[in-house]
C-alpha cells in the first residue's frame, strides 16, 4: 500500500509550514518602529530648518553690512553737504548773488519794524 500522506499534507520534513504574516515583525516591534520613523521624519526637519534658518541670516548680515556701507556713504555725503550749505549762507556771498541779479539793499524808509 502507497503512502500518499506525505503529499498532501502540510507538513514536510517534520517541519510544519505556518502561514502569518511574516516581515511585519511582531505588536511589540511595531511602537519602536513609529518611534523610529518619527525621530527620522523630525531629524530631517531639523536639517532643512537649520539649512534654511543659515541661509536666511547669512542674507540678513549681508543686507545689515549693505545697510552700514550705505549709511557711511550718506553720513559723508551729509557732512559735505552741510559745509556747502555753511559756505552759501556766508553773507558775502548772498550779497554777491543779489548784486548779480541786480538787487540791492533796502533803504531805511522801505524797512518796518513791528
Amino acid at each position: 500500500m502507497r503512502d500518499y500522506a506525505k503529499k498532501y499534507s502540510g507538513v514536510a520534513g517534520n517541519r510544519q509550514k505556518v502561514s502569518g504574516r511574516r516581515g511585519g515583525g511582531s505588536d511589540r516591534e511595531r511602537p519602536f518602529r513609529i518611534i523610529g520613523v518619527v525621530t527620522v521624519v523630525a531629524m530631517l526637519l531639523g536639517v532643512a530648518g537649520s539649512l534654511w534658518f543659515g541661509a536666511a541670516l547669512q542674507d540678513g548680515l549681508g543686507r545689515l553690512d549693505k545697510g552700514k556701507q550705505e549709511k557711511v556713504e550718506l553720513t559723508a555725503a551729509n557732512v559735505a553737504l552741510s559745509a556747502e550749505k555753511e559756505a552759501l549762507l556766508q553773507q558775502g556771498k548772498i550779497e554777491a548773488a543779489a548784486g548779480g541779479l541786480g538787487l540791492f539793499p533796502p533803504s531805511e524808509k522801505q524797512m518796518r519794524r513791528p
